[in-house]
């Protein structure tokens, strides 16, 4: 049986603040975690995201960010546990679609799909193959969504806000998952409808407008910075606002 995908709704604050804060121009990237759940609900839930860049991604940017989140995981699963890398995420770098408000045909740019080949072949190979194509995920943000967050009201939202792709028989992500298989996790927000879209537009109208820094940092932000955009990992203000905005 097909596993579901479960997105949380900070992880979905977190890649949607990614994208506005770079104007919907340039292309996002960025490492989904998350965990599979008992065979009982079958499900793969995306807990998080850590923003990466918001470029074409270089080898050593990722390669660095991947081993600096691989350490921070090790270190949270010793006192939480569970929590480990199970994808990519992305936001292609089109305007044209926000514009048209049509972005059904849309595919992960060339740098996601190979990115995520990659990490997930790397994966497998690390927990000697106990890791199926199911258990790893490239999520594509659907810039037409992205689009409702700021501009119409709240019961205009779309969620989730992404796409999900999976490994196809060329063993590239390029193959969608059934919307039917997607769903918004109600563990932080209440429950999966009103409660969700509304903590979304208001963290999109709020922390864009609000913070001088788009409220979201990503790797090459704190590289950037020389080390002073130190909480690029974990966005702790973004997670906040989640929580205190489901109370």
């Amino acid at each position: 049986m097909a596993k579901s995908i479960i997105v949380s709704i900070t992880a979905q604050t977190k890649m949607a603040l990614h994208a506005a804060k770079h104007g919907f121009s340039n292309p996002i990237h960025g490492i989904v975690l998350g965990k599979s759940t008992s065979s009982a609900t079958n499900n793969l839930e995306v807990v998080d995201v850590v923003p990466v860049c918001h470029e074409v991604p270089t080898k050593p940017i990722v390669d660095m960010a991947l081993r600096l989140t691989d350490a921070y995981l090790e270190q949270q699963n010793s006192e939480e546990g569970g929590m480990k890398i199970i994808g990519w995420y992305t936001a292609n770098a089109n305007t044209s679609t926000i514009e048209n408000n049509d972005d059904d045909g849309e595919l992960p740019n060339s740098s996601a799909c190979r990115i995520a080949s990659s990490m997930a072949e790397n994966n497998a190979s690390d927990n000697d193959g106990s890791t199926t194509n199911e258990d790893f995920v490239l999520l594509l943000l659907s810039t037409s969504r992205l689009a409702k967050c700021v501009k119409e009201n709240v019961e205009d939202v779309v969620l989730p806000i992404c796409k999900v792709f999976e490994k196809d028989k060329s063993r590239a992500f390029t193959l969608k998952v059934d919307d039917g298989r997607v769903a918004t996790s109600a563990g932080d927000s209440g429950d999966d409808g009103m409660a969700g879209r509304k903590i979304l537009s208001e963290a999109m109208q709020q922390i864009s407008e609000y913070s001088v820094d788009g409220g979201i940092f990503d790797f090459v932000d704190h590289l950037t910075e020389c080390g002073q955009k130190g909480d690029w990992i974990e966005n702790g203000f973004v997670k906040q606002f989640v929580l205190d905005s489901a109370r």
